[in-house]
């Protein structure tokens, strides 16, 4: 018989005694049957060491019979090293406080009280009375530091939840770029809150390719994303940092009231309507920290992928960056244009809601709405999928009054106002949207402006709606989050029911308006 078969009946031998001693002992108490067991335990792995440590069996004279020998060898020691786990159970957690905690100590023997105290480094010689004293007052002062601790972590949660409430920035989706401003490169797919944001009373955020930009209502800025390429405006040092927010410090003072990204450049307006500038402007012109623009005012601005479109302080629409397609709204405009130079719109009306898409524009006044740029995919609204160079009217917008605008990169959108409602009103989307962008059911393109249906069968009106490349975000009248379209990497902030990665339904956020780890989510800002 091999060696090895020999060691695994010895196991058997001592497993079987073991079960045999165990069982003899069934009245004895849980110090006893502990000792019992930690002998059996011991005795048992050391069973199945020494027959793990045995060498292979003895050379054979072929070598097929090495391999049955080595099978057989391997087959015992899987089953001696079984047979030893088997045996193994908890031993008496001794001195652990949540082993000790509400129990009588008083009714412990001497020996029992001696290892508690041991275990727990406090002297254990005296009388009895001395013992259960010393293990009392050790299991006091335990539980006294472990309140305070409590008490130390629910002031810290307090503080936060207090900063949190006052205002605070949320993220999901992608983060390849850092542009969650959440340390790190990992996608979220339900909305998390960026810590250093706590309690900023950030009043406006900027979304441009993969970068940030945040203003608060002190008028500072902070930036984050782009891989630490993008027109974050911060100097060389920061750029290491671009996982966090930073604070832009050549917008410091300038009272700045809002900002737009586009894909390479990013612009910053005052309160006194000045025009800051940065990252590539054109095709020969990039600079890393705002500038003033001393040739423009804004008081409104809207960045495309490569060009900008604002609002004078004089009411004048101007537009300045890549003139393709027509995007800047001139007929002259076929390259890049470094100046801010006004737009001719067909009819005298005063501008009230600018947005830029990736190669197109929109303009609306008190009851007219105007597209120009690329026309692919329809984004324009006026029937067809050309190109426009300058103003055109969508005439099915005519004699509207539009309360908020959007343009994504193949879609655009706008809420019609209806009288009756504060600020609310139907929800209309237009253009390119095989990722359910347009929120229509099955419909993936529409030429001309079309009622998202959705929100009416919810008894639901729109205030604000924000067009991504993929996805869409809405603002009820009620203040909840709506998301629809592309739910790749998380981006829409929750889960949607079908099999695919998208849905053209809009669904309600509903870690807003609600308590999320203790902390009061206020609802989304407009």
């Amino acid at each position: 018989m091999p060696s090895s078969t020999s060691a695994a009946d010895k196991l058997r031998l001592a497993a079987a005694a073991a079960k045999v001693n165990t069982a003899n002992d069934t009245s004895s108490n849980d110090e006893n049957r502990s000792s019992q067991l930690n002998t059996t335990n011991s005795s048992t792995l050391r069973s199945a060491v020494a027959a793990l440590k045995i060498n292979k069996p003895s050379s054979p004279t072929t070598s097929t019979n090495n391999n049955n020998e080595r099978r057989h060898t391997k087959t015992n020691r899987i089953r001696t090293a079984t047979l030893a786990l088997k045996f193994t159970g908890a031993t008496t957690p001794w001195g652990q406080y949540n082993h000790l905690i509400g129990k009588d100590i008083s009714t412990f023997p001497n020996d029992k009280l001696k290892r508690h105290l041991h275990a727990r480094n406090e002297l254990a010689e005296g009388t009895k009375s001395e013992l259960v004293q010393r293990l009392q007052n050790s299991i006091e002062e335990e539980r006294q530091r472990k309140i305070a601790i409590e008490l130390e972590l629910e002031a810290k949660h307090r503080k936060i939840a207090d900063l949190e409430e006052r205002g605070a920035v949320y993220v999901c989706g992608k983060n390849n770029a850092g542009q969650l401003g959440l340390n790190d490169l990992e996608s979220r797919h339900t909305f998390t809150v960026i810590p250093s944001t706590r309690g900023k009373h950030i009043q406006h955020l900027s979304v441009g390719g993969n970068t940030v930009l945040a203003t608060t209502s002190n008028h500072d800025v902070y930036s984050w994303g782009g891989s630490g390429l993008g027109p974050t405006g911060v100097n060389s040092t920061q750029k290491a940092m671009f996982k966090v927010p930073q604070l832009v410090d050549k917008l410091n003072g300038e009272e700045i009231i809002k900002t737009a990204l586009g894909s390479n450049h990013a612009c910053a307006v005052s309160k006194g309507a000045d025009l800051f500038v940065w990252g590539r402007t054109d095709n020969d012109t990039y600079t890393s920290h705002p500038q003033y623009l001393d040739t423009a005012t804004a008081t409104s601005i809207a960045c495309g992928e490569m060009h900008t479109v604002l609002l004078t302080k004089e009411n004048e629409v101007c537009s300045f960056g890549l003139g393709t397609n027509g995007r800047l709204g001139r007929d002259f405009d076929k390259d890049n244009q470094a100046l801010s130079l006004p737009i001719q719109l067909p009819i005298k009306q005063s501008i009230e809601l600018i947005a830029c898409g990736s190669e197109h524009s929109l303009l609306t006044t008190q009851s007219s709405v105007f597209s120009f740029g690329c026309g692919d995919g329809g984004r324009l609204g006026l029937g067809d999928t050309k190109d426009r160079v300058k103003p055109c009217e969508i005439v099915s917008f005519r004699g509207s009054h539009i309360s908020s605008l959007s343009a994504g990169t193949w879609h655009s959108a706008a809420v019609v106002h209806l009288t009756p409602l504060d600020g609310s009103g139907w929800l209309y989307t237009w253009g390119s949207g095989f990722q359910g962008q347009l929120g229509q059911g099955k419909i993936c393109k529409a030429l001309t402006p079309t009622l998202v249906q959705d929100f009416i069968d919810k008894g639901l009106s729109v205030k604000e709606i924000f067009c991504g490349s993929n996805h869409n975000g809405a603002i009820t009248h009620g203040g909840n989050l709506y998301t629809w379209g592309s739910n790749k990497n998380g981006a829409l902030g929750r889960s949607i029911d079908n099999d695919l990665p998208f849905t053209p339904h809009p669904g309600i956020v509903a870690e807003f308006g609600t308590i999320v780890n203790r902390i009061g989510r206020g609802l989304p800002l407009r």
